[in-house]
């Protein structure tokens, strides 16, 4: 009951975070992206930054679930509100997990500090992502494959394996593992996490299903939805110039060894693995089911982009549940080996840790989003004013995520090919002053788009009659 209630607490931190960043406008393109991707749950998810459907992307069929939530409100702040809530759902639910195994006093403890693990943390601050729903499901998948709760198990693996397809990957590996403890056949022990398995028959059905759903769902998605839409657009982050593509990069270390190693093994990825383990002071080691965080750990650091091997962003998300429940087997091998108040002890380090990490190198760098990227969103507000809702518009990264729910047919960075732009001369972002802006002038200079109304230094364009 304590860990919920701080959960309540955080969450209610994170709300109020996240309502501050929704009128200061700096939630980027990600959350007003994903706010489209909803409300057109049933008809395709199409967006207007992925320029049609999602599914071009990743394979989420589970958000249609949140359908009701943006189909209510038209806000993309009723998803970050959701991301906050299945962050701070982890605590207890590794406090839970963690109750067999450890007793009362130190799950209530792990609790404590899965709250203040900063990668965890981060992603209930950062921009609305699926995979920011994965955590409290693949958690919950444990602890109820751990309790014998079959038909919770069952609902929470439907959901899961909508999630995305990385995430399925994992869940593959999850499934099998089920099955080896079942096959094992051993009744030792507290419960399934400590190798006994508890009903075997039950438990390798729930394994085998697992499993098979999630290649299932691997096979729907690449054998037959993405050669319809022109192929996995994300493969672009597996390629190198010894490998392309994914399979061939987990080839690569038996063809092309030494570039192999030259491109993955990087002091950038050797941090990343160090701001995951650290705070939790290794412990996650002491215990063999570290080993699934292998899959959603490769997935991440073979990509050949430093964005998705950076501390804070949502791919985390695919090994943080699994290091947590290995957390929580490394302090029940403590407490076998030595005792509860060695264990303790442990714990509590690791719990400072946490809080240094968040003091010192806080992944979700909140002063970074806390303050207006914009001077004077006001005459924003009255450029957009001038474009109908149902039009074809352009604008800034952030100020497409403030408006994305309420138009559908919104999207980012364009000079050309909608029927409208939106955009402030003296923005401050390189990409635009670089490349947009110069286009934008370019195409007003030679007659393709006229003002119809400027405000301060933000002015939204109309393409002319008959282009």
């Amino acid at each position: 009951m304590r860990v919920a209630i701080w959960a309540a607490i955080e969450f209610g931190l994170l709300a109020v975070l996240a309502a501050v960043r929704a009128k200061l406008w700096t939630y980027g393109s990600d959350t007003g992206t994903f706010a489209q991707i909803v409300h057109d749950a049933w008809h395709g998810m199409r967006n207007g930054v992925e320029g049609g459907s999602h599914f071009r992307y990743h394979w989420s069929p589970s958000l249609a679930l949140l359908w009701p939530l943006v189909a209510a409100t038209r806000s993309a702040l009723v998803l970050q509100l959701v991301q906050a809530a299945a962050t701070v759902c982890c605590a207890p639910l590794v406090a839970s997990i963690a109750r067999p195994y450890v007793g009362k006093r130190l799950a209530e403890t792990l609790g404590f500090v899965t709250l203040l693990y900063p990668p965890l943390l981060a992603l209930g601050f950062d921009e609305f992502h699926e995979l920011g729903l994965f955590t409290p499901l693949a958690l919950a998948l444990v602890l109820f494959a751990d309790s014998r709760r079959w038909i919770a198990f069952a609902i929470c693996a439907i959901v899961a394996i909508g999630v995305r397809e990385d995430a399925d990957l994992t869940l593959v590996v999850f499934g099998l593992v089920l099955l080896a403890i079942a096959a094992r056949g051993a009744m030792r022990g507290r419960g399934m996490l400590d190798g006994s398995a508890v009903a075997p028959r039950e438990l390798a059905i729930a394994g085998a299903a697992l499993a098979a759903g999630a290649a299932a769902a691997l096979a729907l998605y690449y054998g037959i939805i993405t050669p319809r839409l022109g192929g996995w657009t994300p493969s672009h982050f597996y390629v190198y110039p010894f490998a392309n593509g994914p399979l061939a990069l987990v080839l690569a270390p038996f063809t092309h060894p030494l570039q192999f190693a030259r491109a993955i093994f990087t002091f950038g990825r050797l941090t990343y693995v160090l701001e995951a383990l650290v705070p939790l002071l290794f412990l996650p080691l002491r215990s063999r089911w570290a080993l699934l965080a292998l899959p959603g750990g490769a997935i991440v650091l073979l990509a050949n982009s430093g964005y998705v091997w950076r501390m804070g962003d949502h791919y985390a998300a695919l090994w943080i549940p699994w290091l947590l429940v290995a957390t929580v087997m490394g302090v029940a091998s403590l407490v076998r080996r030595r005792n509860e108040r060695v264990a303790g002890r442990w714990v509590a380090i690791a719990g400072v840790l946490c809080a240094i990490f968040l003091i010192a190198f806080d992944p979700a760098h909140p002063l970074h989003y806390l303050h207006s990227y914009y001077g004077d969103l006001a005459d924003a507000r009255r450029a957009l004013g001038c474009v109908p809702k149902d039009a074809p518009l352009s604008t800034h990264d952030e100020w497409f995520s403030a408006i994305a729910a309420q138009r559908p047919r919104a999207t980012i960075d364009r000079a050309r090919g909608v029927d409208y732009l939106v955009y402030a001369q003296d923005y401050p972002n390189v990409t635009y002053q670089s490349r947009v802006r110069p286009t934008v002038a370019a195409e007003v200079q030679r007659g393709e788009y006229r003002i119809v109304c400027s405000f301060g230094n933000v002015a939204a364009y109309r393409v002319v009659d008959g282009r």
